[in-house]
């Protein structure tokens, strides 16, 4: 088995014994690893695998603003949002500037608050996202997502 077939084996397990809380981080540590992968990207002056790295990591961002939970998130749902928001379009500055240094000051936002939804599943808080199915989130990691559903 070759390691990107065992990774995915690993986080596909992962994805099905994740509560709603875990399968966010899930999603952050996807988001982290794509803009890390696109950071890596700018420094080798590649081109595709930095637009493929950036247009996945829209996809997962897309992910965790279609999970927020408008009804029942409140005040966090809303700082959520804005949150999704701003990153959204540093994401887009870097990859139109060729900015390592902005992916890497999203990437330690998205460490704050990652570690943050930890801290909400350690103690186990009502969460302001609940993703509803973990199939969208093992297509993103697959990589599977098809384009009428997933766009960025």
């Amino acid at each position: 088995m070759n390691p990107k077939r065992t990774e995915l084996s690993y986080r596909r397990a992962a994805i099905e014994n994740a509560g709603s809380v875990g399968l966010v981080i899930i999603l952050y540590d996807l988001l982290i690893d794509d803009l890390r992968q696109a950071m890596n990207a700018v420094e080798k002056r590649d081109i595709e695998a930095r637009s493929n790295a950036i247009k996945h990591g829209f996809l997962v961002l897309q992910q965790l603003e279609g999970s927020l939970d408008w009804e029942n998130g409140g005040e966090a749902a809303k700082w959520l949002a804005n949150f999704y928001a701003v990153m959204r379009c540093k994401i887009l500055e870097a990859h139109m500037k060729v900015s390592s240094q902005i992916l890497s000051e999203q990437v330690a936002l998205l460490l704050d608050v990652r570690r943050a939804w930890e801290q909400v599943d350690q103690t186990n808080s009502v969460s302001a996202v609940a993703p509803s199915t973990a199939e969208p989130i093992s297509a993103a990691i697959d990589g599977e997502a098809d384009d009428a559903s997933w766009t960025a």
